[in-house]
C-alpha cells in the first residue's frame, strides 16, 4: 500500500489526539529508523511550546519549557520560523540547514541535544503561522544522516499528515455529536465528514484523508444538509450542537 494510503487508513478513526500521536510516532519510527520521535510545537509570540517525545520516557520529552531560549539557535527551528509559503511545508534535514561545525557550535547542541545523543533530524510541519508559530514531527538520530530517498519520502507523507493533524486538532472526542445525529438519522459517515468540514477541510481533502472522491464527499454533505434541514455546513453544524449549545466543531489550537 501507499506509505501515505497506508497512514490515512491506519491512523483515520482513532479515539482520541493522544492515541493518534502515539500511534502516528509507532508508524513513523518504523518508516524512518530513529533514536526518538517528537510532535514539536512552538509559539514564540506567545512564549509557549510543547513536546510529546517517544518512547514516552525519551527526555526529550522533559525539553518543552527549554525550547524558547536554549534551542532559540537551534538551525531547524530558524530555518522554519524565517521561511514562507509554500516553501516552508518542505520537510528538511539539520544537514541541508547548516553545516555540522555551525551546528556543532549552537547552544541547542552544546546544552541539549548532545546530552541525548541526537546530532541528526528529519523535521516536516503540519501547522505554520506568520514567522511566529509551528507545528511538526521531528526525527532524531545519532552519527547517521537521512537520506535523499528518506525526504522524498517524508515530502511524500508531509501532506496526509497536515490532514491528520487538522482532524484530531479538537481535543473533543469524535464521538461528540452522536446523539443529535441519530435523532436526525445521520449516519456514521455522514457525520464524520460534517465533522471534518467543520475543521476547516475542504472537500478535496477530506476526501483524500477517506480514500473517497470529492463527488462522493459532496453527496454525503448533500444527504446530511436535507436530514437536518439547511443547506450548509455552518447550520449544520449549529444543529448538531443539540439543545444545551455544546460544541464539538473545532477551536483553533
Amino acid at each position: 500500500m501507499d506509505p501515505s494510503a497506508d497512514l490515512a487508513a491506519q491512523l483515520n478513526h482513532l479515539p482520541d489526539r493522544g492515541t493518534y500521536l502515539k500511534a502516528a510516532s509507532d508508524m513513523l519510527a518504523a518508516i524512518f529508523p530513529s533514536n526518538v520521535v517528537s510532535r514539536v510545537s512552538l509559539d514564540v509570540s506567545e512564549h509557549a511550546s510543547e513536546i510529546r517525545s517517544y518512547p514516552n520516557d525519551h527526555p526529550f520529552g522533559k525539553q518543552a519549557d527549554r525550547l524558547i531560549d536554549v534551542y532559540a539557535d537551534h538551525p531547524m527551528r530558524i530555518s522554519f520560523l524565517d521561511d514562507s509559503l509554500p516553501d516552508v511545508w518542505r520537510p528538511r534535514r539539520i544537514s541541508d540547514v547548516a553545516s555540522d561545525l555551525k551546528f556543532f557550535r549552537t547552544r541547542a547542541f552544546q546544552e541539549g541535544l548532545r546530552v541525548h545523543e541526537t546530532n541528526r533530524e528529519l523535521a516536516f510541519l503540519c501547522s505554520w503561522s506568520s514567522h511566529s508559530s509551528y507545528a511538526g514531527w521531528g526525527i532524531n538520530r545519532w552519527n547517521v544522516d537521512f537520506t535523499d530517498q528518506e525526504v522524498e519520502l517524508a515530502a511524500h507523507i508531509q501532506p496526509m499528515l497536515r490532514l491528520l493533524d487538522t482532524a484530531y486538532r479538537d481535543p473533543v472526542p469524535l464521538s461528540e455529536g452522536t446523539a443529535q445525529a441519530e435523532r436526525y438519522a445521520v449516519t456514521p459517515r455522514e457525520l464524520e465528514i460534517l465533522q471534518l468540514v467543520g475543521k476547516g477541510l475542504t472537500g478535496v481533502a477530506v476526501g483524500h484523508l477517506l480514500g473517497i472522491s470529492p463527488r462522493t464527499v459532496a453527496k454525503h454533505l448533500e444527504h446530511a444538509y436535507a436530514k437536518l434541514g439547511c443547506t450548509n455546513r455552518i447550520d449544520a453544524l449549529r444543529v448538531l450542537r443539540g439543545s444545551d449549545g455544546t460544541r464539538w466543531t473545532s477551536r483553533r489550537s
